[in-house]
């Protein structure tokens, strides 16, 4: 074996102290940022309708894609895509990027930050059982046991701790439509678009979330410059911070340490998000945590762990990182 070909290995595995270091700090503000968004996203939910925070949403995913990776390049490698993979990325930005959300920002005016937060985990569940029955992909142990946690949590917070039947609102279950929607553009993802740079995906999403509200905004009777008009100035704290933390350095801190961090540490520490969210959520909007969403949190952050204990030792790294970048907080 050459001395060339020991090189690479090396050169991965000894990454410079500094460029770690920036990637842990990254990843943590990753986390915080990215604790904010179902909050803020509430706060503004009075104010803005779900079309307007849909464009709110997807125009600065647009602005994070073109200024980090340029439009030109991605332009470039768009008009290289074959018809089959053109029909999988619209499939993908209609269920991910204009239904969900859609519903998403709909349930989430009738419904808490902490509820929501919680529900919209029911996407694992979701690409787990598609796995099996669309991709023919082998269930492991730990994804059995984990989707039966997440599912036991989501149970727990609908049946509100087992103290009543099934007390879901109408907010609720558009949330838990949304993760199912989400779960299936995953789903289209990991079948055609794996080889795809995510960056394409993300671009042509945010371009159908905008092209869905300049197409349906003339039959709006309240247009987002009306909202922003009547918006009340004690929310704007909440639409700065949806749009500069929740949405752009979450996103940006969250690739930056996709570059400098293993890929399984960071979508195992991400998981983190689901505590702070709903800390953020108590200390930001008052929003009441009682015992059953603690004892829902704790059962879905234990599913969501156990189900991504097979990265640890996992030879398709690539496919994860690529799902890993087009999934992260789609949701808002």
């Amino acid at each position: 074996m050459s001395l060339r070909a020991l090189r690479v290995p090396l050169r991965v595995l000894h990454r410079p102290k500094t460029s770690t270091a920036v990637g842990w700090s990254a990843l943590g503000i990753a986390i915080l940022a990215g604790s904010t968004s179902v909050t803020f996203a509430a706060a503004l939910a009075g104010a803005l309708s779900p079309l307007s925070m849909l464009f709110i949403s997807e125009s600065l995913m647009m602005l994070f894609t073109i200024l980090s990776f340029g439009v030109i390049p991605i332009t470039q490698r768009l008009m290289r895509l074959n018809r089959g993979t053109w029909m999988a990325i619209i499939t993908v930005a209609l269920s991910n990027s204009v239904i969900a959300p859609l519903l998403v920002f709909t349930g989430i005016r009738m419904t808490g930050p902490v509820n929501a937060e919680l529900f919209i985990r029911f996407e694992n569940i979701v690409l787990v059982i598609l796995a099996v029955l669309l991709l023919r992909e082998r269930m492991m142990w730990n994804q059995t046991l984990g989707a039966l946690c997440i599912f036991a949590g989501v149970a727990i917070v609908a049946l509100r701790g087992f103290s009543q039947g099934i007390a879901l609102s109408m907010g609720d279950a558009y949330i838990l439509l949304a993760s199912i929607f989400y779960g299936c553009g995953g789903i289209v993802f990991r079948r055609h678009l794996h080889k795809v740079p995510p960056e394409l995906v993300m671009f042509c999403r945010a371009c159908a979330g905008m092209g869905v509200f300049f197409l349906l905004s003339p039959f709006m009777l309240q247009t987002l410059l009306k909202e922003l008009r009547a918006f009340p100035m004690e929310l704007i704290v909440a639409l700065i911070g949806y749009g500069f933390f929740s949405r752009f350095l979450n996103l940006f801190c969250f690739y930056e340490a996709m570059e400098r961090l293993p890929v399984y540490r960071v979508s195992l520490l991400l998981n983190l998000t689901i505590i702070a969210s709903l800390a953020f959520a108590n200390a930001y909007l008052g929003s009441p945590i009682k015992p059953y969403h603690i004892a829902g949190a704790g059962f879905i952050l234990m599913g969501s762990v156990l189900m991504e204990i097979n990265m640890l030792h996992s030879h398709k790294s690539k496919l994860i990182a690529a799902s890993l970048k087009q999934r992260h907080r789609s949701h808002v």
